[in-house]
């Protein structure tokens, strides 16, 4: 039997409800029916820390930053509001039962190079989500679907082979976010340097390790709540700034708009300033030591569990980020619905620790941090450099460029690695199966651990909040009596903006939205 019912979901209790679910019909910006952006809204520079070497939905794996700039030029079938509701984008509207998903789509709207959008273009995005080939690491949260068909021109079906209670979030994010299917064809590899897709701005230019530079889509079909059309803004700017004091010194003195993230010691330095608004959103930045179990002398729980003992986190906390942090057992966030509070990691005893590593034969045992050469993440290596040290570990530190330090970790070429992600997610799958499940790509210890695969599997396969908050509460405990990882610190993550910047729209897990985004005069 067929139903349409109205999909919700609550920041910070993000209750999953059953894929049988549509938007309603009063979503307030989401009708459309607009005839174009560029409103005189100015043009917006942006300092962003972290540039992607792509903007191809498919392949992005930088969960924590690629979709600020992803949602400049992607719109989805579906939208998450930041109450975690589920309302229209290119779908116009859904339907469900048991076994599938139909979609009634749009029929205003175009790509940025002229191609329709049409059901044979989300078949397209969709196939090649799913396809392994394409190199997507999106494939895995599709996995529910057995296949997409194109109904007629505007209504496309998804068939499931199982309930899944992530497959709405997934649609409303880089999965879900549609390209030009003649872009893609054209130049399929080439597409994420020259991004076309049907959001409120349109690709210009890409400078390596530079600029990146975009225009407003005067064809954009989204308009504001009062009817007026969308993007507010005239273009975008983005230029890419790894070093944090260049970082604020560049917002303090208007070179750039806003920034993507700024540490405790660089924000705090803009408190008084009247020109910047500085806006705690409730995100935080979790920082964590991965631990490569796949070698010595890692390899030994034991040696794991002696790093553990002998790292002092509020210290490191209190060095790097003075008073704006927080402590956490992982990437749970205090309020969180699967958070608890009784998971904590072995005490601090430097001299247990030395204890082990004695009893083992190991003092002295040489290990390198590596960690991205960028501020804080030496300084925390170092202060790490100092505590393992005084348990008796011999170790050094190697600074690296953010890309060179991830293809170590990937290819298992490390001890420890500094990392950090922003929290919370859109769901904690996205904070747990990526990094713990056997064969995910972000697997740095090269965990593989049945008993964590079959509580990640468990936790997806039902949409029972209470059941999936035993399972990643079970999954948290387990990471932490195996000290695969040493979980850190939590620094604040304020929004970091110039005052006259208004408009900025967050995501569930607070990457923007600047379809109404505007510089007040």
């Amino acid at each position: 039997m067929r139903r349409r019912v109205t999909s919700g979901l609550a920041l910070g209790a993000a209750v999953l409800l059953a894929v049988a679910a549509c938007g309603s019909d009063d979503s307030p910006a989401s009708d459309g029916g607009g005839s174009g952006g560029g409103g005189g809204g100015g043009n917006l520079t942006i300092g962003f820390d972290n540039e992607p070497p792509d903007l191809d939905p498919i392949l992005s794996s930088r969960i924590s930053s690629d979709r600020h700039l992803l949602n400049a030029f992607f719109d989805t079938l579906i939208r998450q509001e930041r109450n975690g509701e589920f309302v229209p984008a290119l779908a116009e509207s859904w339907e469900s039962d048991e076994s599938s998903v139909t979609f009634t789509l749009r029929d205003d709207v175009t790509f940025h190079d002229g191609t329709p959008f049409d059901a044979d273009a989300v078949v397209v995005n969709l196939d090649r989500a799913r396809d392994d080939d394409s190199g997507s690491v999106k494939a895995a949260g599709l996995g529910s679907i057995d296949g997409v068909t194109a109904v007629d021109e505007h209504t496309v079906r998804l068939d499931l082979n199982r309930t899944d209670p992530l497959l709405f979030v997934n649609l409303a994010h880089e999965a879900g976010m549609m390209g030009s299917p003649a872009a893609i064809e054209t130049d399929a590899e080439g597409f994420g340097r020259a991004p076309v897709g049907t959001g409120p701005f349109v690709f210009d230019s890409w400078r390596t390790n530079a600029t990146l530079t975009a225009s407003a889509n005067e064809d954009y079909w989204r308009t504001d709540a009062d009817g007026e059309s969308l993007p507010k803004l005239d273009g975008l700017t983005v230029r890419f700034i790894t070093d944090p004091s260049t970082l604020r010194t560049e917002l303090q003195t208007g070179g750039v708009d806003m920034v993507r993230v700024l540490p405790p010691e660089e924000f705090t330095q803009l408190a008084d300033n009247p020109d910047i608004t500085i806006e705690d959103v409730g995100l935080r930045r979790s920082y964590y030591m991965t631990l490569n179990a796949t070698r010595p002398p890692f390899d030994d729980p034991a040696i794991r569990e002696a790093v553990a003992m002998a790292v002092d986190r509020d210290a490191i906390g209190r060095a790097a980020a003075g008073d704006e942090f927080d402590l956490a057992p992982s990437f749970a966030v205090e309020g969180d619905w699967f958070y608890d509070g009784d998971i904590t990691p072995p005490e601090l005893d430097p001299a247990g620790a030395h204890d082990i590593l004695e009893s083992a034969g190991l003092l002295g045992t040489e290990i390198t941090i590596v960690a991205r050469n960028r501020q804080p993440d030496p300084m925390i290596a170092e202060l790490l450099q100092a505590q393992l040290g005084e348990a008796g570990f011999s170790v050094q530190v190697e600074p690296l460029e953010a890309e060179t330090q991830l293809s170590r970790m990937r290819e298992k070429d490390f001890d420890a690695g500094i990392l950090v992600i922003d929290v919370p997610r859109l769901d904690p799958s996205l904070s747990f199966d990526p990094y713990f499940t056997t064969d995910a790509p972000n697997n740095w210890s090269g965990v593989q651990d049945e008993e964590l695969d079959r509580l990640l599997t468990d936790a997806v396969a039902t949409d029972d909040q209470d059941a999936r908050a035993e399972d990643y509460i079970a999954v948290q405990q387990r990471v932490i009596d195996e000290n695969y990882w040493v979980f850190l610190y939590q620094p604040r993550n304020p929004l970091n903006r110039r005052s006259n910047v208004e408009g900025i729209a967050l995501d569930v897990d607070g990457q923007w939205r600047l379809d109404e985004a505007y510089l007040a005069e």
